[in-house]
């Protein structure tokens, strides 16, 4: 009451609550006609007094529902479009690059997986393709980094030409394809551009990057292989698919980027101390860029050597390295291995085995076992002046070799 007389006399005056209108505005979708509505979609409700939680029964069909002309393996292509991958990628090293003047097959590209006793191929996959009857898979060479150029180098052997390799595949009947008898063929310095521009106006170029005026800049020595899958659609339009790149293959022959193998070592073993010369033949290295480890576990250590003892970059002379403990109670065996430098590629491991230190590395303890001679048995002998062995002997006679 206090409040009220108050506010009568600062003149303040509740506002009342507004009045509701007689009729709601009535709820439209939006996009649709009042005058005519859509009889597929339900009525919305005209006034607050008809809004239910409750469904309304009836027929759910609205206007999203999938048209009647899409199917199912449309809607397939839609959500999981069709792909291709890699399933075996081809062997990184081993592999020679040849001439075409060799006159010879190139050799087979093997598997990544591939050993003496079961070798593989490099393989590839059509995803998401059951309902394309044909695709074209292109392989070519190209650049080992970015943008991925076109290499002057080309892929020889089945179902090649032109430095390409393409094969049909049937998706429905077999989506899986191995490439056999499939090389690589280097050209020379001199051809790099030739070659070059005849891929480019065959329309080769999976990444777009075009030419390049200065052609030196060309890693000759390592490529990789651009696979890349088109087919037709309905409609008769040629649809192709992202191109896919393998790991990169490096040439046999070079010494740079080739694989490292020690042939042989002319010793097994050596004293813990270090400093214990061998002599290891390898195939060709660069004398700069090459190491000798040796590794035990979480121990490593390299071998001491120069570039001038690597003798015409098949063989090295280097000294151990000390083991990390010089208190031996017995031998350790350890692996050695050849490491470049560069690219940090390793070769397959010898052995070598650490021998204990030896506890009288001087030799005092044999010395003071020999003692002295026994000289009164030297004295009572038959020759105790030892003139009978001063004397000359008479050299034997013709018949002294057939006497008994």
């Amino acid at each position: 009451e206090i409040l009220e007389e108050v506010m009568k006399e600062d003149g303040f005056q509740p506002d009342t609550a507004p009045a509701l209108p007689k009729s709601l505005p009535k709820l439209i979708p939006r996009g649709s006609n009042p005058a005519d509505p859509d009889p597929r979609c339900p009525r919305l409700a005209q006034t607050l007094g008809e809004l239910s939680l409750s469904p309304r029964p009836g027929s759910r069909e609205c206007r999203w529902s999938q048209p009647p002309g899409m199917g199912r393996e449309r809607l397939e292509e839609l959500l999981e479009p069709p792909r291709l991958v890699i399933t075996e990628q081809p062997k990184q090293r081993g592999m020679r690059f040849r001439y075409e003047c060799e006159g010879r097959s190139a050799g087979s590209i093997l598997g990544e997986n591939s050993t003496e006793a079961a070798k593989t191929l490099p393989a590839i996959e059509l995803l998401n393709c059951q309902g394309i009857p044909e695709v074209t898979v292109t392989a070519c060479l190209v650049w080992k980094d970015w943008p991925h150029r076109v290499h002057p180098h080309g892929l020889v052997g089945k179902d090649c030409s032109n430095g390409l390799c393409r094969v049909l595949l049937k998706p429905q009947t077999n989506p899986k394809h191995s490439f056999s008898n499939l090389g690589i063929q280097c050209v020379k310095k001199k051809e790099i551009e030739g070659a070059i521009e005849k891929k480019l106006q065959l329309g080769i170029d999976p990444f777009k990057a075009g030419s390049l005026k200065n052609h030196q800049e060309v890693d000759m020595n390592v490529v990789r292989i651009c696979f890349q899958a088109s087919y037709r659609d309905r409609s008769g339009l040629t649809r192709i698919l992202s191109p896919v790149l393998s790991e990169p293959i490096f040439d046999k022959k070079s010494t740079t980027t080739s694989e490292l193998r020690i042939c042989r070592m002319n010793k097994e073993s050596g004293p813990c101390t270090g400093g214990e010369e061998l002599y290891l033949l390898c195939d060709k290295v660069q004398k700069e860029d090459i190491a000798v480890v040796f590794r035990k576990e979480s121990w490593e250590a390299r071998a001491d050597f120069s570039q001038a003892d690597v003798h015409r970059q098949v063989a090295i002379v280097f000294k151990t390295p000390p083991y990390q403990q010089l208190e031996l109670a017995e031998p350790v065996e350890v692996e050695v291995f050849l490491q470049r430098l560069t690219d940090s590629v390793c070769s397959e491991s010898f052995r070598f085995t650490y021998l204990p230190r030896e506890r009288d590395a001087y030799g005092v303890k044999v010395k003071r076992k020999r003692g002295m001679p026994d000289v009164l048995e030297e004295l009572s002998g038959s020759d105790p002046y030892g003139i009978e062995a001063k004397r000359r002997k008479k050299p034997p006679g013709y018949l002294d070799h057939f006497i008994p």
